[in-house]
C-alpha cells in the first residue's frame, strides 16, 4: 500500500514528558453545587533549536466553593518535536499552537486520573483555544 505523503504534518513527536505534578484537596469537598467555580490557567513556553521545537505547557487548576480552594493541581509537561520535511508553519507558531494542542490531552488525562484516585470522580479540563494565547 502506498503511503500518503500529503497527510503528514511536517513535524514528528520525539517525546512527551511529565515535568511536574502537584495535587491538593481538602477533606470535605463539595460536589454538584452550581456555585462551585473552576479556574483553569494555561501557560505555554516554546524554544526552538535548529529543526527541534521544545514546548513546555503548564496547567493550573483550582476548584473553589464559598471562597475556599477545595481542589488544586499544577501539571507541567514538555514535548519535543522535530520538523521533518516541508511545513508552511513557522517553528515558533507550531510550538505555540500545534505542539501545545498535542500536549494538552496528556495533561487532561493526568488530572482526570489523579482526581479519580483522590475520590473526586473525574475532573475534565475544558477544551482551550490555543490560537488566542
Amino acid at each position: 500500500m502506498e503511503e500518503k505523503k500529503d497527510l503528514e504534518s511536517g513535524f514528528r513527536i520525539i517525546n512527551i514528558l511529565l515535568l511536574e505534578s502537584s495535587f491538593n484537596r481538602i477533606q470535605n469537598v463539595v460536589f454538584n453545587n452550581p456555585e462551585i467555580k473552576q479556574e483553569v490557567n494555561v501557560d505555554v513556553n516554546v524554544s526552538v533549536n535548529g529543526n527541534t521545537v521544545g514546548v513546555v505547557e503548564q496547567v493550573i487548576y483550582k476548584q473553589i466553593f464559598n471562597d475556599i480552594e477545595q481542589v488544586s493541581a499544577v501539571i507541567k509537561m514538555a514535548g519535543v518535536f522535530e520538523k521533518s520535511g516541508d511545513s508552511p508553519l513557522d517553528l515558533e507558531q507550531f510550538g505555540q499552537v500545534n505542539g501545545a494542542a498535542i500536549i494538552y490531552p496528556y495533561i487532561r488525562e493526568h488530572l482526570s486520573s489523579i482526581s479519580a484516585k483522590a475520590g473526586l470522580g473525574l475532573i475534565f479540563l475544558p477544551p482551550v483555544n490555543l490560537t488566542k494565547k
